[in-house]
């Protein structure tokens, strides 16, 4: 297929058709209750019903795009569309506004795509059609950690005059804020699945944001990535992995 064709289709535009569905989604799922599932993660019905729509989605705008979702997927070949509906659902039962839901597109094997991220309980919405890229002058970096991995102290050795940190949830969410300049990198030191940080890599990437997996850019499509694990600009990368 055409690469110019198959990705003809711009997610951001059709996906801002779908944002009142799932907003009406949430109004109608208000309560949190959630199952295990087999790896010991909780899941909702929340996550479930978003997961069916972006299905829906996918099948109708990309039907020729392979569906490779947290809570569904069939074959791990390109193009593919790599989602998590629900992603922070810990974050999402305890009631704290920092989950998102996360899409991104790819043609092939090379790290590159369309990506969206949308914050429900917000409304914060990070897409290519806003997000641009934004210079830093800042002598102070500031950095959103994971709450969990904050909360058990694996950054107790960030100690340093130019960094500042925050727990934030949401992997998805995270990269999302990054992309459009409300923080100035991320790093998360547990592995992550590609729904993960699909979609909010993607926009990084085009707010010239770089990603580094075990202290190298990555530039291809992988299933899974291990830490440590950092998005940022290229000439702050040396002094963040000093601390790793």
């Amino acid at each position: 297929m055409d690469k110019k064709l198959l990705l003809g289709p711009n997610l951001a535009t059709i996906m801002t058709n779908y944002i009142a569905e799932i907003n009406t989604l949430i109004e109608l799922l208000p309560f949190r209750p959630s199952t295990l599932k087999s790896d010991g993660s909780p899941v909702t019905e929340l996550d479930l019903s978003l997961s069916e729509l972006c299905e829906r989605m996918a099948k109708k705008h990309f039907p020729d795009v392979n569906f490779y979702c947290e809570e569904k997927f069939s074959a791990w070949k390109f193009p593919l569309m790599a989602i998590d509906p629900l992603d922070g659902t810990r974050e999402y039962i305890a009631g704290r506004a920092e989950w998102a839901i996360s899409l991104g597109l790819f043609e092939s094997k090379a790290f590159v795509g369309q990506g969206w991220v949308y914050n429900p309980v917000t409304k914060e919405l990070f897409d290519e059609q806003k997000n641009q890229e934004k210079k830093s002058s800042n002598t102070i970096f500031r950095g959103e950690v994971s709450r969990t991995e904050w909360d058990n102290d694996l950054f107790k050795n960030f100690e340093s005059d130019k960094i500042q940190l925050k727990p934030v949830g949401s992997i998805a969410y995270k990269l999302g804020r990054l992309s459009a300049g409300k923080s100035d990198f991320v790093i998360s030191l547990n592995p992550k699945n590609i729904w993960d940080i699909a979609g909010g890599t993607i926009l990084c990437q085009k707010s010239n944001i770089k990603f580094y997996s075990e202290g190298k850019l990555v530039t291809e499509v992988r299933e899974k990535y291990h830490p440590p694990l950092i998005w940022c600009r290229e000439e702050i990368f040396s002094m963040l992995s000093s601390f790793l």
